[in-house]
């Protein structure tokens, strides 16, 4: 059987974190989240995660090279077998074909892109409502992520709409359960 490798992509607040939580324990993938890479090689210190460091303590987007290499190495653990739901990767049309390459050499092609559809304004309440405390939440880091998202957006989907039928569009302004559910039968549907 070969692996089934997801992009969930869209909007900071859109739900796409909780939504891939929610289908890889049903479904026995795991969930690639750079943000969760890159806590995990900040805490233990790797080359990798001192040079992330860096760039994310200003709410900048760590550079492709570095990010890459954390999913690469994250792709060659044994438990990624089965494939992988990506979220919040890749940031960059560049990252998007290192993406492919790296896929392809793990035998199992990209199945499927799910764009989390959010309309901004309600991406930017939500952001502001859920307030964790974290050094991204202030408002103007809140704008600054929206608008990395657009320019995300803007370099990233161009690579997969010009695949055929890889993207598939799920309205994020509903339930949780409405999205879970809606994304679950996409993902079960490019399963082999």
């Amino acid at each position: 059987m070969k692996p089934t490798f997801v992009i969930f992509f869209g909007p900071p607040g859109c739900g796409k974190g909780t939504q891939a939580k929610k289908v890889i324990e049903e479904l026995g993938l795991v969930q690639i989240s750079t943000g969760e890479l890159f806590r995990k090689h900040l805490s233990g210190k790797t080359p990798l995660g001192i040079k992330a460091q860096d760039y994310m303590s200003r709410g900048e987007l760590v550079p492709d090279d570095i990010t890459i290499g954390m999913v690469r190495e994250r792709l060659q653990q044994p438990d990624c077998a089965a494939g992988a739901i990506f979220d919040g990767f890749p940031r960059t049309g560049d990252q998007a074909k290192a993406l492919d390459t790296l896929l392809e050499e793990l035998g199992g092609p990209l199945s499927m892109v799910v764009n989390f559809d959010l309309p901004i304004e309600i991406s930017r309440q939500r952001l502001l409502a859920r307030q964790e405390g974290r050094a991204d939440d202030s408002p103007e880091i809140i704008e600054k992520r929206l608008n990395d998202h657009a320019q995300v957006e803007a370099s990233v989907m161009p690579h997969y709409k010009a695949q055929e039928g890889i993207i598939k569009n799920i309205d994020a302004n509903r339930s949780i359960d409405a999205i879970y559910n809606d994304a679950l039968a996409l993902i079960k549907s490019v399963m082999a």
